[in-house]
């Protein structure tokens, strides 16, 4: 079994691997506010854990095959711009991560895993469109399966999984509290208190359910546009998914920069239903998932494009589409002028 750290390898040693049997873990999410309870590196310390604990269980089914742990990327789009939260732009983000898989493609590797703790939706586009344009430019493998394995567990379509591992059900109280909302709530608070307990401040048990304002006017236009496609017998699940989160978050954006319907709101969700038991049936789902979409891939299974999230579905979130979009108004406005 080869487990390494990329920073530990010398250039010998990297021109020595059979890049057919390489396969390297590249975390990416930086620090961002997460309540007042949670450290500011609670997904800086998911991307990684999933990281390690997947390349680790994929050195240990695949002794043949070399796993290069590569040192976390402190760099996100979409944070709650709060004092401790660290902010880049999309086409930053999107940039960065295509000059990054270029490296790492000029270094010869072919298969390239990204991990992601942070649900910011224009942060989980930037990766997956990344990986995307990597994958296709040099015909390699670059994708992204964390952001999927946490949309399917937030939403409780993994709670069966979760109960199995507790070795009950889930109360009604927990129930609640983790189908509520996903920052700072009650799965990343569980999460931390598996993982590192220490710097969970223990005021989480005192914090209840907590939703940050939604911007109305969009969630309005919302309303109507769901309404007017569901009258024509559409699905519009996907519709109204794209509005209640764009609504959210233009809502939570207002409210911490302009107090936006209330006091500052540094959480969404239920910290107080949060445990240690759920952290570990979390955590291993996370790595159980994450570990069956790489063999899917590394198998040829599955192939790299496949591995997307809803971030992928919406165009208004993708990378280029405000500039496309200004660019094609410019256009059409000349020609009505000439």
């Amino acid at each position: 079994m080869a487990y390494v750290n990329a920073a530990e390898l010398s250039y010998t040693k990297v021109r020595a691997l059979d890049m057919n049997r390489s396969i390297c873990f590249q975390p990416v999410s930086a620090l961002e506010v997460h309540g007042p309870h949670l450290p500011l590196g609670m997904d800086f310390y998911m991307a990684r854990w999933m990281a390690e604990e997947s390349g680790r269980r994929f050195a240990e089914a695949h002794p043949d095959w070399t796993v290069v742990q590569l040192p976390p990327l402190p760099l996100g789009t979409d944070e709650l711009p709060l004092a401790g939260s660290m902010n880049a732009s999309q086409r930053t983000v999107y940039a960065a991560l295509l000059a990054h898989g270029r490296s790492l493609v000029r270094a010869g590797y072919r298969y390239i895993v990204l991990t992601n703790g942070h649900g910011g939706p224009r942060h989980a586009a930037a990766l997956e469109h990344a990986c995307r344009k990597v994958s296709k430019r040099f015909g390699v493998h670059m994708f992204t399966p964390s952001i999927m394995v946490l949309h399917r567990i937030i939403t409780g379509q993994l709670n069966g999984a979760v109960e199995s591992l507790l070795g009950r059900a889930l109360t009604d109280t927990e129930r609640h509290g983790l189908l509520n909302g996903e920052h700072a709530g009650s799965w990343e608070t569980s999460f931390m208190l598996a993982d590192r307990p220490e710097l969970v401040e223990p005021n989480y048990r005192e914090l209840g359910l907590v939703v940050p304002p939604t911007f109305r006017p969009l969630a309005r236009l919302g309303e109507l546009l769901v309404a007017a496609r569901t009258r024509r017998g559409r699905d519009a699940s996907k519709l109204r998914e794209m509005f209640d989160g764009f609504a959210g978050g233009i809502g939570w954006l207002l409210n911490a920069h302009f107090g936006y319907g209330g006091p500052a709101v540094t959480y969404h969700g239920d910290p107080s239903v949060a445990s240690a038991d759920i952290g570990v049936a979390f955590r291993e789902i996370m790595a159980r998932e994450c570990l069956t979409m790489v063999e899917a891939v590394v198998t040829g299974d599955v192939h790299a494009s496949a591995v997307r999230s809803i971030a992928s579905d919406h165009a208004a979130i993708q990378p280029h589409f405000w500039p496309k979009l200004g660019l094609a108004a410019a256009a059409v406005l000349a020609l009505l002028i000439l």
